[in-house]
């Protein structure tokens, strides 16, 4: 069975790459989207992923929160954070709510995908 890797991020076109990156690379998952942390975490309940892929900046409830929910329903769930900006306060944010990961979008295209693997 394919494993499942959901991508939350409110820019269309980031997703779009970060989705044709990784398929490019043929491995064995299927990747779902949403556009924000509210439709991430009803995806999630609906397609229980391995691993979440979550930028923190969205519109209305930020990743962070939006991730919290997500851990809270699936404990065995991955949770990768993404963020445009790395300081020390956003990846202690991250370790507060037990992520598996963190990846800033300046390099994710050479981050993400051994991350991904790691936590598969």
């Amino acid at each position: 069975m394919k494993k499942k890797i959901l991508l939350v991020d409110d820019h269309d076109d980031f997703r779009s790459s970060v989705k044709d990156y990784l398929n490019s690379y043929q491995l064995d998952f299927v990747i779902f989207e949403a556009n924000s942390g509210e439709k991430g975490v009803v995806k999630a309940s609906l397609i229980k992923p391995d691993i979440v892929i979550m930028d923190i900046s969205l519109p209305n409830e930020n990743g962070f929160e939006s991730a919290r929910k997500i851990r809270k329903a699936q404990p065995k769930c991955k949770i990768i954070i993404l963020s445009l900006f790395e300081g020390p306060q956003i990846k202690k944010e991250a370790l507060k709510i037990k992520a598996d990961g963190f990846v800033g979008k300046n390099e994710v295209f050479e981050k993400l995908l051994p991350l991904i693997k790691e936590c598969l």
